[in-house]
C-alpha cells in the first residue's frame, strides 16, 4: 500500500500506535523504517515532503488486521 497525497500525518502516526502490530515504510532501496519508532516517524515526515521519495516507498504491516485500520490513509499498489 502507497501513502495517499495530502494526508493528516499527525492523524496517521496516531492511527499506526493503534495497531496490534509493527507497520513499516518500506523503500525501493530496501530500508524499512519501523512506524512505531519515534526516530523511524521524523524521518517519514521528512520523506512524506518529498512526493518521489513517498511515492516509492509502500506501507507494510504485520498484522494484515493492520491495514483495514490504515485504509483511509493509504491506497492499493499497482
Amino acid at each position: 500500500m502507497k501513502i495517499k497525497e495530502g494526508i493528516d500525518i499527525t492523524a496517521f502516526l496516531d492511527t499506526v500506535k493503534e495497531c496490534k502490530g509493527s507497520v513499516y515504510f518500506k523503500t525501493i532501496e530496501g530500508d524499512q523504517l519501523n512506524l512505531k519508532s519515534l526516530l523511524s516517524q521524523y524521518i517519514l515526515i521528512s520523506i512524506i515532503d518529498n512526493a518521489e521519495l513517498a511515492g516509492n516507498g509502500v506501507i507494510d504491516c504485520s498484522q494484515k488486521e493492520d491495514f483495514s485500520l490504515l485504509k483511509e490513509f493509504v491506497i492499493p499498489c499497482q
